[in-house]
């Protein structure tokens, strides 16, 4: 079984897309539609890695991010979103977020991404899992 990633997404067609790649990618993932049916999950299981979109209904990704933290300090976080992080001003950094992915995304980012997060996560942490 490989790394277990949380994917958090409001729009079901892209949360489909996005857990059949990652199990393509040999990942274990699982999805989720809301930040608090992903916080449930969160306090009964730990990932190595958290995808969450950035704009969802009733709890945005930074929002959930905040609550996630209080669940997993470390769990390495990226987030997704279908506008230009760099126009939005957000800082994401000061929410522990570890990388961005704009939508729509390619494959090869994905993996990227993914394993740059969790290789980094290990370094700081020194984890070896």
């Amino acid at each position: 079984m490989g790394r277990l990633v949380l994917v958090v997404d409001d729009e079901r067609d892209v949360l489909d897309v996005l857990t059949d790649v990652l199990d393509s990618l040999g990942y274990s993932a699982t999805g989720v539609t809301r930040g608090d049916e992903a916080l449930k999950v969160l306090k009964k299981k730990k990932f190595d890695l958290i995808i969450a979109d950035l704009i969802m209904p009733e709890m945005g990704g930074l929002d959930f991010i905040k609550k996630m933290r209080k669940i997993r300090k470390k769990t390495p976080v990226i987030i997704t979103a279908g506008v230009d992080i760099n126009e939005s001003k957000i800082d994401l950094r000061k929410y522990g977020v570890s990388d961005f992915i704009q939508k729509p995304f390619r494959i090869s980012d994905i993996g990227r991404k993914i394993e740059n997060s969790i290789k980094n996560e290990c370094i700081v942490h020194g984890k070896n899992n």
